[in-house]
């Protein structure tokens, strides 16, 4: 994985793409009007958006699994050792 890979995610719903709520790789509500790429590809309008659509928009299933492959390991061989400092993990 790459640091990238790593970084803060921010959960931003997406009115004019499908209504749901998409992972992209920031730690807070992008800015200006430039198009942004979410976790499972799409293009969002990080156009500023209502708590309604914070609360009744779905998440993107495509983007759940991208977040939880980051997070669980697919053997668990490939966990890190409790032991380890957060750096080396």
């Amino acid at each position: 994985m790459s640091s990238e890979d790593d970084g803060p995610l921010f959960w931003h719903p997406a009115r004019q793409l499908d209504g749901k709520r998409h992972a992209i790789r920031q730690d807070r509500p992008p800015r200006g009007w430039s198009k942004v790429r979410a976790l499972c590809g799409s293009l969002l309008d990080p156009a500023p958006v209502s708590s309604t659509e914070w609360l009744l928009y779905p998440t993107c299933r495509a983007c759940w699994d991208s977040v939880v492959r980051r997070q669980v390991p697919d053997f668990p061989c490939a966990a890190p050792e409790e032991d380890q400092p957060p750096e080396e993990r």
